[in-house]
Formats: C-alpha cells, sequence, structure tokens
C-alpha cells in the first residue's frame, strides 16, 4: 500500500512537472526563438528593444518590415504573421518605450512625439533604406507611426495601419483613477490575476501563456507616466497631416474596433486607401502576411 501511494505521489509530481514544462514552453514565441534580439541606444540614452530576423529570398528585392505593436500587445500574439513575414521581409520588430523590456533614460519625456522619434532614429540606426520600408503598427501603434508620419519623421514605401484609433482606448474612469492609483496596486494584484487565468479563464495552455505574458510584461510605472501625458489626447489632426501612402485597415466584425474611426481616419489622410480584413485573428495571423506581400509585389 505504502509502495503504491508513494508511486502515485511520483506520477503527480512528474505530472505536474511536466504540465509546467509545457506551459512555460508556450510562453516563448517561435519567432523570438529564431530572431536576433538586440537593444538599440537612441538620442535620449534611452535603449528599445528589437528582434530581427533577415529574409532569405533571391528571386525579388527584399523589403524591410518594421513593426510596431499595440499598448499591451506581446510578441506572442503576433507570431503566426511575424513567422509568415519572414519569408517575405526583413522584419524588425520594436519593443517601443512603454513596454517593460525598454530601458529608459532619467531625461526621457513620456509622449508619443518621443516614440515616433524613435522610429526616425530605428531607420538610421539599422541603416534602413526608406523607399524599401514597410511600417506596420496596430492601435497604439498606429497612433506611434501616424505621429512620425506627420511630422516627417519617417518617409516609407508604404504604412499599414491596423485598427487605428483616435485616442488611447481606455474605459473612461481610468483615465481619471489612474492619476490618483499608485503603480505598486498593479503589482499586487498581478498574481491573483495570473493564478485566476490558469485555473479558470484561458481555454487552452497557448491562451493562458498570452494573457499572463501581457501581465508579467506590464510596466505599471511606465503605464502611469505614459498614460497621465496621454489620456485625454486626441488624433485627428494627425492623421489628417499624413502625406505618405498609408492603407488603413479596417476589422469590421470585431467588437474592439470601430469601422467609423476607420472611415474617417481614412478619408482624412490624401493618400489613403481602406482595407477591410474584418477580424483582429486575421489581421494578426499569417493571412495578412501574405496579404502585404501581394499588394507590394502584385
Amino acid at each position: 500500500m505504502k509502495a503504491l501511494k508513494a508511486e502515485i505521489g511520483k506520477q503527480f509530481i512528474m505530472n505536474k512537472k511536466e504540465k509546467k514544462s509545457i506551459f512555460l514552453s508556450k510562453m516563448e514565441a517561435e519567432f523570438e526563438k529564431i530572431a536576433n534580439k538586440e537593444m538599440i541606444t537612441v538620442s535620449d540614452g534611452s535603449q528599445i528593444k528589437i528582434l530581427t530576423t533577415k529574409v532569405n529570398n533571391t528571386k525579388k528585392e527584399s523589403f524591410n518590415l518594421v513593426v510596431i505593436p499595440g499598448w499591451a500587445s506581446i510578441v506572442l500574439g503576433w507570431d503566426e504573421f511575424l513567422m509568415r513575414s519572414k519569408d517575405y521581409f526583413n522584419v524588425y520588430y520594436l519593443e517601443t518605450r512603454e513596454k517593460k523590456s525598454s530601458i529608459l533614460a532619467k531625461k526621457s519625456k513620456y509622449t508619443v512625439d518621443r516614440i515616433s522619434s524613435d522610429l526616425g532614429e530605428l531607420i538610421e540606426i539599422c541603416q534602413l533604406a526608406p523607399k524599401k520600408t514597410i511600417f506596420f503598427g496596430s492601435s497604439f501603434g498606429a497612433i506611434v507611426i501616424a505621429d512620425a508620419l506627420c511630422k516627417k519623421k519617417i518617409d516609407p514605401f508604404l504604412t499599414v495601419l491596423v485598427g487605428p484609433p483616435e485616442k488611447i482606448d481606455m474605459p473612461p474612469i481610468f483615465r481619471y483613477l489612474l492619476f490618483i492609483v499608485p503603480a505598486f496596486i498593479y503589482r499586487l494584484f498581478a498574481p491573483i490575476g495570473k493564478f485566476w487565468i490558469r485555473k479558470s479563464k484561458s481555454e487552452s495552455p497557448e491562451q493562458a501563456a498570452k494573457y499572463i505574458r501581457v501581465i508579467d510584461e506590464g510596466d505599471a510605472k511606465k503605464w502611469k507616466k505614459f498614460c497621465m501625458r496621454l489620456a485625454f489626447d486626441k488624433y485627428w489632426d494627425t492623421y489628417a497631416g499624413i502625406e505618405s501612402r498609408v492603407l488603413v485597415v479596417d476589422e469590421s466584425e470585431d467588437k474592439l474596433h470601430r469601422t467609423k474611426i476607420s472611415k474617417r481616419i481614412a478619408a482624412s489622410i490624401k493618400n489613403s486607401e481602406l482595407v477591410d480584413l474584418k477580424t483582429n485573428e486575421f489581421t494578426h495571423s499569417a493571412g495578412i502576411a501574405d496579404f502585404l506581400y501581394e499588394e507590394i509585389f502584385k
């Protein structure tokens, strides 16, 4: 009987370790495993993380694809898109300075203007030919790219703005609470959130891994400093000031993105085209990489 109990206990521990190992393997994106990772230093002394891959394509001339994700967006959420894109383009995935990975100088400014300056400096640091470069941004990333375009900090061959918002999306009450709620509150509730996700919220290890990485990579201190400066800003004039070629991607079947906003933004940009790719799932998939490749080489 004792031997049986010992064997059951051993199996329980092994199963627990195996589950943990499977879960941890889901925490890292395939793109992260193959990409070159480095920190680039920009003009204010801050360091920004960038993941890069080079395309092995001798049939057609190579284009650079600079990907600017959304506010709390993580590389794991873009993995399928990035893994297909690497077959078509030289990929530069930039983790902007509000992300946990950045090392900010004491004199760093917490503004969209400063983040968009990083994009212009990225072009110079990585020696990217502007007319061989595509900028791809989603949500907050679209705002940052729009600011860089409007202020002529970048002049790419093409820009793709996925679900561009007119302001930073957050519940209205948060716009006021962030001024009074200290950043450490986030850290207190993070472990509870992770436990809840693993035990009851997620449908699969892959989904749980994405949610937990969002929590792990959230930098409450940086988020608070940026949000306090950006919470009430609107960017209609920023979009209207863009002169270069832009594809505005609508996600008409996704509840979190509003078609009315996408249409208004597309109408305000002189040299733009509105494309409805229906869902957020598709705009994070290999399908949009195929679409983008065909758009350039059609």
